[in-house]
């Protein structure tokens, strides 16, 4: 398999890109504890579905939800509240910084 694509999120305010389908039940439950933690640290959560772009569906067809934290994968299928805190507490400046 080639290596997947992280995507970008489409809205620029957004930290967290969170990827998920229609019928997921893990998507569903996961969804609410991203926002909330994205609210409590200021940003947004931009949520795509994987269905409507083919790369997407091809990459993380197996792993959904998929939450990517300032372009880098989080966490797959559930999400620790404490652990998405603790990743979005580091600001995104000195995140990029770290990866010189």
């Amino acid at each position: 398999m080639s290596e997947r694509r992280i995507p970008s999120p489409i809205d620029p305010d957004a930290r967290i890109v969170y990827l998920t389908r229609t019928g997921c039940h893990l998507c569903d439950e996961a969804l609410p504890v991203v926002r909330a933690e994205a609210d409590r640290a200021g940003t947004t959560v931009d949520v795509q579905d994987i269905d409507a772009d083919e790369t997407l569906r091809r990459d993380w067809d197996h792993d959904v939800p998929v939450i990517i934290v300032d372009g880098k994968v989080h966490s797959r299928y559930r999400v620790d509240a404490e652990q998405l805190r603790a990743a979005l507490a580091v600001p995104l400046w000195r995140r990029l910084l770290r990866r010189r």
